[in-house]
């Protein structure tokens, strides 16, 4: 008996010890998941735990204003709403069903999105619509609370980009996409637009009420900095409005750009491409590259017609003026003959003779002028006004191959100017060890070499502010929040690439070529001094296909409006494809508006006061003595029609302007009948005997474009008004001139 109990008592113990181990096991086991659980993986749960208490509502900072050098906004924010619903918070798939009814109906989304969106019960936010109005907004929240869903249906007050001027200055603007800026100052600026979010952080129970003794988080948003431009949006309207007009005058199948700086600082005052785009719709095809889209036929939706569509969007986008290369062509010839003054290897007044093409070592065929017959004897001074390339060459012979390359490269042809802008092409052109002979000839006259229109007329800007390459940039300052300066430019001058001496001749000899026979006359502006040359270039990199590059450089010379401007017309499909045509013309135009705007007060010669066009004054009820002396006062004609002592009515009517050239005012005094007459058709006639013949007729005349148009051959009238249409006699009629006889 004694032995059996022993034996039943070792089995005990074993069976504690059995338990004992057991339960030590689990408990060991208990104590790993807890250190598991409340020291490894702590950080994992307690974020769980708080994402089933807490929730948090990004604050978005608004994003900074973009202005223009007069505080005029041309980048601002507008209150727009989020409409968002809290899928988790959703009770049933009834509810789900009202609430993807209601709002698919009052911001006209999708049904079955919405209701797929309010079943997925583990989100906690899904938006149904970015940017809803304020009606709309209201709609929603007046359907959550009438439904009983302000639990899971929620509105959240945000801001979205608007630009006041819609296409203007687009490419230097740019615009902003989810994720920030996409293009333009909006995107090489975005770190200081974008501002930093903030965010509230609340912790609520599973039945939404706060947590006792819980603190709610709030970051505040901090707002972007406002960014000042450089651009001015008078000036910006002027350049973009003779874009348009070049455009369709010269038929442009692949756009037209212009710069204009201001060549001292560098400081750009206006830039654009045409056509151009709406910031405010940047992701629809303007009607040029829909009619490209168009013509390629491809099937609307198909994976090559969203290819082809993302394509021309970037093209667009694109700036042209800082991202397209082209050969600059005769306005290069500012360059040239500035480095051979500069270098002393001619002088103003020396004579060369040009035979219309010069034979060069290492090349096969004389290379030509752009003036067939050559020339002739002329001076220094003539061969930049009439553009002889033979002379040019010449000169660059003189200069040689290392000396040009040195200025080449000083006055940044060979690297990127710089601008605070994105994209900026570099140039393309030849190596130190590949620039010989024959690449020196023609780069005398621009050609074998690739810029940006940014680029010549930054170079050229050195020419006209005395020698210095100043760095182009688009913004002038950027402040922050209490109007503290974070960023300003200032003047990132190269370094002196010319003297003065030889710049100032140079800009002489310009400016006497504009207002006398040279190519560019037709830049001139009566009453100013603009220095200019226009340029056309073959695109030799498309073959078989004669198309050019039609461009003109100008710069005012006075020291209180120091604008340079380029205006480049790509690919013109008119008859005559020079720049001295297609470009020129609205240099001149630009430059008429810019400089009255910039305060510069015109100075007329003789023969500019008796082309100018005078705006008729208001006659009727004067006595006939009166209204003569007024308008005689204006130097221009009157003719009395009856016997009467007081004007009746009169004709061109009051505010009317006329040419003093030949103009004149008729005065009716009596119950005579006006006479009438068929306006001529002068267009394409030589602008002398095209005014004669109106004024002959009967009628007034008002001139636009060429300010002298007897110099050299004559301008030519290019268009008209009223041609064929039966006028009162006296009626203005306005005449369009330019000079076309094809001279660079």
């Amino acid at each position: 008996m004694q032995g059996q109990a022993r034996i039943n008592e070792h089995r005990l113990k074993k069976r504690y010890s059995a338990i004992l181990i057991v339960f030590s096991l689990c408990f060991l086991v208990l104590t790993g998941r807890l250190f598991v659980l409340q020291v490894i993986k702590h950080e994992e749960y307690l974020g769980k735990a708080r994402d089933n208490i807490e929730s948090e509502t990004a604050l978005k900072a608004e994003r900074g204003i973009i202005y223009d050098r007069n505080m005029v906004p041309l980048a601002v924010n507008v209150s727009t709403y989020r409409v968002y619903i809290s899928p988790r918070d959703v009770k049933d798939e009834k509810e789900a069903e009202m609430i993807a009814k209601g709002l698919s109906e009052i911001l006209g989304v999708n049904y079955e999105t919405v209701l797929t969106g309010a079943k997925n019960s583990k989100t906690r936010d899904r938006t149904v619509k970015k940017k809803a109005t304020e009606d709309e907004k209201n709609r929603v929240l007046e359907f959550a609370l009438s439904e009983g869903l302000t639990h899971c249906v929620h509105t959240e007050a945000g801001n979205a980009r608007y630009y006041p001027y819609g296409s203007l200055a687009a490419s230097v603007i740019g615009f902003v996409g989810t994720d920030g800026g996409l293009l333009g100052v909006e995107a090489y600026y975005d770190a200081y637009l974008r501002g930093v979010d903030g965010k509230y952080i609340t912790q609520k129970n599973a039945s939404g009420e706060s947590l006792p003794e819980s603190e709610d988080t709030y970051v505040k948003a901090v707002n972007g900095s406002d960014v000042i431009l450089t651009i001015d949006i008078t000036l910006q309207a002027l350049l973009e409005a003779q874009l348009k007009e070049t455009y369709i005058d010269s038929k442009a199948q692949n756009k037209v750009m212009g710069v204009a700086l201001d060549y001292e600082t560098g400081e750009v005052l206006a830039m654009a491409t045409y056509p151009s785009f709406d910031l405010n719709d940047p992701y629809t095809l303007n009607e040029y590259y829909l009619e490209k889209l168009s013509a390629l036929n491809l099937a609307e939706g198909s994976e090559e017609y969203l290819k082809s569509k993302n394509n021309f969007l970037y093209e667009m986008w694109n700036n042209k003026a800082v991202s397209t290369l082209y050969e600059p062509g005769s306005t290069f010839k500012i360059i040239t003959t500035s480095i051979a003054l500069e270098e002393k290897v001619s002088t103003v007044n020396e004579g060369f003779h040009c035979t219309g093409a010069l034979k060069i070592d290492g090349y096969g065929t004389p290379i030509r002028c752009h003036k067939r017959g050559g020339h002739g004897s002329l001076t220094f001074s003539e061969a930049l006004q009439k553009s002889c390339n033979p002379t040019m060459i010449r000169l660059a012979q003189r200069i040689g191959n290392t000396k040009f390359m040195e200025y080449f490269k000083a006055l940044g042809y060979t690297s990127k100017t710089g601008i605070d802008l994105p994209g900026e092409a570099l140039g393309i052109f030849h190596t130190d060890e590949g620039f010989n002979n024959v690449e020196l000839s023609v780069y005398s006259f621009g050609q074998t070499f690739k810029t940006t229109a940014l680029q010549q007329i930054t170079a050229v800007s050195a020419v006209a502010n005395g020698g210095t390459l100043v760095t182009p940039y688009v913004v002038r300052e950027i402040r922050g929040q209490g109007g503290n300066i974070e960023y300003s430019s200032v003047g990132k001058n190269k370094g002196r690439v010319l003297s003065e001496s030889s710049c100032e001749t140079i800009s002489k000899i310009l400016s006497e070529g504009v207002l006398g026979d040279g190519g560019a006359k037709n830049a001139g502006v009566a009453g100013y001094n603009i220095a200019a040359k226009t340029g056309t270039s073959q695109k030799r990199d498309i073959k078989d296909a004669n198309l050019y590059v039609g461009s003109c450089v100008g710069y005012a010379c006075y020291d209180e409006a120091s604008v340079s401007v380029i205006i480049a017309v790509d690919e013109p499909m008119c008859a005559n494809y020079y720049g001295s045509t297609v470009a020129a013309p609205y240099v001149s135009a630009f430059f008429a508006g810019a400089l009255p705007y910039l305060g510069i007060e015109p100075s007329y010669t003789d023969e500019e006061e008796a082309r100018l066009n005078v705006a008729v004054g208001d006659y009727v009820g004067l006595s006939i003595s009166e209204a003569k002396k007024q308008i005689g006062a204006l130097r221009i004609s009157v003719t009395v029609v009856g016997n009467g002592d007081t004007v009746l009515n009169q004709m061109p009517k009051a505010n009317s302007k006329v040419s003093r050239d030949g103009g004149r005012v008729i005065l009716y005094t009596g119950g005579e009948e006006q006479s009438v007459a068929t306006v001529p058709r002068v267009e394409g006639m030589n602008a002398s005997e095209a005014i004669e013949i109106l004024i002959n007729a009967g009628f007034n005349v008002r001139l636009e474009g060429a300010t002298d148009y007897k110099k050299g051959v004559g301008a030519t009238v290019v268009r008209q008004e009223y041609a064929g249409t039966e006028l009162e006699k006296g009626t203005a009629v306005t005449l369009w001139l330019k000079y076309l006889d094809n001279s660079e």
